[in-house]
C-alpha cells in the first residue's frame, strides 16, 4: 500500500469527448481485427481452393480428347460384366489375277479325273498328269498334258474356284472371263512367243449335269514364235455353280492339233458333277 501524502482524487473530463469517445475507439479497433481476419481466412481458402482444382480436373481447365489403338466395343463376361473388346477394320486390296496356296483335297475316280465339283474323262493322247496348275483363283485342280512339239503342250484342267478373301465373288460369268484374261495376261506360260493377241471372245450360259454356269472362249495368236505346228492356241473356261461350291474346267489347246482340238471337245461333252 502507498503510505505517502494525500492527494485530490482527479477529476472526469467533462463534454462530449469523454468517456463515450474512448468506448467508440476501442470498438471500432476490434471491428477492424475481426474484418481482417474474415478476409484473411477468405484469400486462403481460395487459394487452396484454385490449387486443388487444378490438380484434380476441377475449374475451368483445358481438355483434350486423345485416341490410340484400335475402336473398342463392350462384349457382355460370364458375370454379366461388360469389359472392352478390340474391334479392328482392314481395307482389302483385290487383286486382278489372285491364287491361293495350292492344295489338292480331291481323289481321282477310277477313269476320271475330279477337281471341286466337276470330273471329266481324259481323253486319248493326254497322258501326262500334274496338280499344280498356272490358272489363277484355282485350286484342288487336277490336269492333264498332252505333247504338241518338244517346248509346247495342250492342257486340260479342273478344279475349284477359290475368289480372293475379302473379296465378294463376282459369280460364274465374270469368273470364267477373268480365268481366261488371267492366262492370256500371264508370260510366264507363254514360252518364247511374243507379240500376243486375244481374238474372237465368245461368253455364253451353259448347263452341266443340271447345273448352271458360264464358258467363255477365246483365241491367243502368237506374232513372233519358234513353233512348227501351231501359231495359236484356243482357251476355254467353264465356271460352274456345283453343291461343292463353284468350280472350274479349262482347256488350253494347240489350233492346228487336230487330235488335241477333237481331244478337248471330248472331255467338256464327258464334264459332269460328283
Amino acid at each position: 500500500m502507498h503510505t505517502g501524502p494525500q492527494s485530490t482524487p482527479p477529476q472526469q473530463p467533462h463534454g462530449p469527448g469523454g468517456g463515450r469517445g474512448g468506448a467508440v475507439l476501442v470498438g471500432g479497433i476490434a471491428f477492424a481485427i475481426v474484418f481482417l481476419m474474415i478476409v484473411g481466412l477468405t484469400v486462403a481458402y481460395l487459394v487452396v481452393r484454385t490449387s486443388t482444382s487444378g490438380s484434380v480436373g476441377g475449374g475451368a481447365a483445358t481438355s483434350e480428347t486423345v485416341t490410340t489403338g484400335p475402336e473398342q466395343t463392350t462384349e457382355p463376361t460370364e458375370a454379366g460384366e461388360t469389359e472392352p473388346a478390340e474391334t479392328a477394320t482392314s481395307e482389302v486390296t483385290e487383286a486382278r489375277c489372285w491364287s491361293p496356296d495350292h492344295e489338292r483335297t480331291s481323289s481321282n475316280p477310277s477313269g476320271r479325273l475330279r477337281g471341286g465339283g466337276l470330273q471329266f474323262i481324259p481323253p486319248a493322247g493326254f497322258d501326262n498328269r500334274s496338280t499344280g496348275t498356272w490358272v489363277n483363283f484355282l485350286n484342288d485342280a487336277q490336269t492333264a498334258h498332252a505333247p504338241v512339239e518338244a517346248t509346247w503342250v495342250s492342257t486340260l484342267i479342273v478344279g475349284k474356284v477359290e475368289w480372293q478373301p475379302g473379296v465378294e465373288y463376282p459369280g460364274e460369268e465374270e469368273a470364267a472371263e477373268r480365268l481366261v484374261e488371267c492366262l492370256f495376261s500371264n508370260a510366264q506360260i507363254w514360252g518364247d512367243t511374243s507379240e500376243r493377241t486375244l481374238h474372237d471372245e465368245v461368253t455364253e450360259p451353259v448347263t452341266i449335269a443340271g447345273m448352271s454356269g458360264y464358258r467363255h472362249r477365246a483365241v491367243v495368236e502368237f506374232g513372233q514364235h519358234d513353233l512348227t505346228r501351231t501359231d495359236s492356241t484356243e482357251i476355254v473356261a467353264v465356271v460352274v455353280a456345283t453343291p461343292e461350291g463353284p468350280s472350274a474346267f479349262i482347256s488350253e489347246v494347240a489350233i492346228g492339233v487336230t487330235e488335241h482340238e477333237e481331244g478337248a471337245e471330248e472331255a467338256y461333252a464327258s464334264l459332269t458333277g460328283i
